[in-house]
């Protein structure tokens, strides 16, 4: 596949198909797997559900970031999130690999912050051939314990938490990213960003 193409594929799958809502009935979707602790933030008993699959290397992911943010401010207390692993692992190298190392985040209970630095600094680590050295830095700025983050990075058993996502995820019919569940209705790429607040609205008060 020539340069061109690759990259309009991972701006397909990447950035999504714009204007994309689609309310998909329970019984089509594979079922909704609990998500770690670790990686939900939001009242536990929120109304509101937002299943966010997403992937570290991917530019659309790191862009609708502040529009999820602004939403769990503007509904806090009405809305939980729950953040799935999905890496393109075909068109972005290293995204597993972030992955990886948000889940050793994870296992310090630290996911948040590491999600928030793995997206503000993707221009740093995307492109390299090993991006586990800058993984690890940013662990150290973060004041994690480094020697079991860094052993964690080592651990393939870590591993299986990306892959039950990535399952779950297309049994759910997710194939680009970002790709939102505001409790049943799906949104997709950036189109998050000017709907989401509609939908949880319509939610909230039906």
């Amino acid at each position: 596949m020539r340069k061109s193409s690759r990259q309009a594929l991972a701006a397909l799958l990447c950035f999504g198909i714009p204007f994309l809502a689609v309310r998909v009935a329970r019984r089509q979707l594979g079922p909704l797997q609990e998500t770690p602790t670790a990686r939900q933030k939001g009242h536990l008993h929120a109304k509101v559900l937002i299943v966010e699959y997403s992937d570290f290397q991917c530019p659309a992911c790191a862009s609708v970031q502040p529009a999820v943010q602004q939403l769990m401010e503007t509904h806090k207390g009405s809305v939980r999130l729950a953040f799935k692993h999905f890496p393109l692992s075909k068109i972005h190298k290293n995204a597993v690999k972030a992955a990886h190392a948000a889940e050793c985040a994870a296992q310090q209970n630290q996911f948040w912050p590491y999600h928030d630095r793995l997206f503000a600094a993707q221009q740093v680590w995307r492109d390299l051939p090993d991006p586990t050295p800058s993984f690890i830095t940013f662990a150290a700025d973060l004041h994690f314990d480094t020697r079991r983050f860094s052993e964690c990075l080592k651990d393939p058993s870590r591993l299986l938490l990306i892959q039950s996502d990535i399952a779950e995820g297309k049994q759910r019919f997710v194939n680009t990213t970002p790709t939102f569940f505001v409790n049943e209705e799906r949104l997709v790429g950036q189109v998050f960003t000017s709907e989401a607040d509609k939908v949880i609205q319509r939610a909230l008060h039906p």
